[in-house]
C-alpha cells in the first residue's frame, strides 16, 4: 500500500509541474476569453485517462495507478475550473463563464469519450 501511495504522489508531481507550465504557456500565447490553461488540461486529463482505461491488465499496477490517480489526477484540476469560473461571475464576465462551463464539459467529455474509444480499438 506504501508503494502505491509512493507511485501516485510521483505521478501526482509531475503532473502537477505539467499543469503549471501548460497553464504559463497559455498565459502567455492563447487568448484570454476564459482560462485557457485549464481548459486545455481539463480536455488533455481525460482523453489520456480514457485511453489508460483499457490499458490497465496490461501495465503493472504501480504504473498504471502512477499514471491515472496520479499522473492525471495531478495534471487535471476541477479546484481551479471552479474558483475561476467563480472569478468570472463575481467581476460580471458572465458570457466568458458560461462559455468555459461549456467548452470544459463539452470538451472533457468528448476527450474523455474518444480517449475511451481509440483505447479500446488499440490497448485493449
Amino acid at each position: 500500500m506504501i508503494r502505491l501511495a509512493l507511485f501516485v504522489g510521483v505521478g501526482g508531481m509531475l503532473g502537477s509541474i505539467l499543469r503549471f507550465l501548460i497553464s504559463q504557456w497559455a498565459l502567455k500565447y492563447t487568448p484570454t476569453i476564459a482560462p485557457s490553461g485549464t481548459l486545455l488540461v481539463n480536455v488533455i486529463g481525460p482523453f489520456l485517462l480514457g485511453l489508460l482505461l483499457h490499458y490497465s491488465g496490461k501495465m503493472d499496477r504501480s504504473y498504471f495507478v502512477l499514471l491515472t490517480s496520479g499522473f492525471c489526477g495531478g495534471f487535471t484540476t476541477f479546484s481551479t475550473f471552479s474558483v475561476e469560473n467563480v472569478d468570472l461571475l463575481v467581476t460580471n464576465n458572465i458570457s466568458s463563464a458560461f462559455i468555459y462551463m461549456g467548452l470544459s464539459l463539452i470538451l472533457g467529455l468528448g476527450a474523455a469519450g474518444l480517449g475511451w474509444y481509440l483505447g479500446k480499438l488499440y490497448l485493449a
